[in-house]
């Protein structure tokens, strides 16, 4: 009786360390992972070509809040010619991130704040999911999906 007690309180230590683990290694992609979303949010912004390619894995898919779904090539035209966006600041709330292997996704809320055309703000908020994959030893974006949450 006292073996399989023993046996029994082993296991647990055990399990409890590994989801320990797990998750002290999840925190730390999620940290990681969103250090390269600024990257990528910034590269948008400056229109930095060069970043977001090395950013963006070759066969990305970015899914818009519209529902309309774009590559990796579309999607750099259309930050190219993009009108600039007046000035608006751009946080993350409620980050989630969750290792698979060589892949990770990251799960937060994007809040926008800015002012339109006619000097009006504005806050828009975001539900973004996105697809990393570890390629060559760096982390690339495979994919987000954008979903604008209604005020």
């Amino acid at each position: 009786m006292k073996l399989i007690f023993a046996v029994l309180i082993l296991s647990a230590t055990a399990l409890y360390a590994q989801a320990q683990s797990k998750s002290h290694r999840s925190a730390g992609i999620g940290q990681e992972l969103m250090q390269l979303q600024r990257a990528e949010d910034e590269a948008e912004a400056k229109k930095d070509v060069a970043a977001l390619d090395r950013l963006l894995s070759d066969d990305f898919i970015f899914t818009a809040p519209t529902g309309a779904v774009s590559d990796k090539k579309h999607l750099i035209e259309d930050i190219k010619n993009d009108s600039p966006a007046n000035s608006q600041t751009v946080s993350y709330d409620d980050v989630k991130a969750y290792l698979y292997g060589q892949s990770a996704v990251v799960n937060y809320l994007l809040i926008v704040k800015g002012t339109d055309k006619e000097k009006k703000e504005y806050t828009n908020r975001y539900r973004n999911t996105v697809v990393w994959l570890k390629q060559h030893g760096r982390w690339r974006m495979a994919a987000i999906h954008v979903s604008r949450i209604r005020p």
